[in-house]
């Protein structure tokens, strides 16, 4: 299968580009950067500019693809964040004049909407704290994003609601389970894997998965 890969310069897209490379897929890595991107040297990767957000490049960047993975991200600010929504409109809208592109996984988070019940601390504290006054911005445009994705139906999207991002060297025995996570944390590696492996999956066909990481011992 042949992939186009949005944010891949950031951290999860790297991951996404070497784990989509590991399952033999064809991968065009998207990024807005112009310095080169630290991925091996591989016949199956290609790299093209285009960012996602103001919609430049985005139709050339898909044109020869079966399925996108957005990687897109953005840290935490204040002002307003529109990575998220604008730029999956614009994938999608490209998507749409591709002859070939149909499959379209993207990234959320967990606390995108109010999690299930953990501990006192983490539904008291940590998660009002972050999704209401640090992370609001963030959720929100997270939220337009899923929003907008439950009215696209000539497009077979999924959403991918990680736990709290964590850095790992490998892939490990992660969990996938529908709609928010219910273990606190998910590896990059993992992330990008469970990722990859929704390509070729109905599973989660236009609704919400969330992997989680198990264990942090090493699968490969």
């Amino acid at each position: 299968m042949h992939i186009s890969v949005f944010g891949a310069a950031g951290p999860t897209g790297l991951w996404v580009c070497s784990e989509a490379l590991r399952a033999g897929h064809t991968v065009t890595a998207v990024s807005r950067r112009h310095d080169p991107l630290p991925l091996p040297d591989d016949p199956g990767l290609n790299t093209v500019r285009a960012d996602a957000v103001a919609g430049t490049g985005v139709a050339e960047a898909v044109a020869d693809s079966d399925a996108v993975i957005s990687a897109l991200g953005s840290p935490y600010r204040r002002r307003a964040i529109t990575v998220y929504s604008e730029g999956t409109r614009n994938i999608v809208d490209a998507m749409r004049s591709s002859e070939r592109s149909s499959r379209l996984i993207v990234v959320s988070a967990g606390l995108t909407y109010p999690p299930p019940p953990m501990n006192w601390f983490a539904d008291h504290l940590v998660f009002p704290l972050l999704r209401g006054v640090i992370g609001r911005t963030l959720y929100a445009d997270m939220r337009a994003m899923e929003e907008y994705l439950q009215t696209v139906r000539d497009i077979d999207w999924t959403v991918v609601r990680p736990g709290r991002l964590i850095d790992t060297d490998a892939v490990s025995d992660y969990r996938l389970e529908p709609g928010n996570p219910t273990r606190g944390s998910t590896s990059r590696p993992d992330l990008a894997a469970a990722m990859v492996s929704l390509l070729t999956s109905n599973d989660y066909s236009r609704s919400v998965v969330a992997p989680t990481t198990e264990r942090r011992g090493r699968k490969r």
